[in-house]
């Protein structure tokens, strides 16, 4: 009998654990943030666009679609880039 094998089995995230999520950014380096953000706001979207499709909510699946399309294009799929502004929570505050 054949075993079947997770197309996952050597990605590098599944063979190194790390105590915290923490942990995985600062001490990754396999991991893009950017990357990440951008792969967490598509299935986001995705999932919920396919929630209000279940729910019978048409416009509102429209209306999440048309938040990650650009011209009719997945973003991922062409030439668009993401722009990331920087991380305002880490500013100090002058007193």
């Amino acid at each position: 009998m054949e075993t079947a094998s997770s197309a996952n089995a050597n990605h590098p995230f599944l063979n190194n654990m790390f105590d915290t999520t923490l942990d995985l950014f600062c001490h990754n380096e396999n991991l893009d943030d950017k990357q990440h953000m951008i792969d967490q706001m598509a299935q986001t979207l995705f999932t919920a666009m396919h929630d209000c499709v279940d729910e019978e909510r048409h416009a509102d699946a429209i209306s999440v679609f048309e938040e990650w399309v650009v011209d009719g294009v997945d973003p991922e799929n062409g030439e668009r880039e993401f722009t990331f502004i920087a991380d305002l929570t880490r500013l100090d505050e002058e007193n």
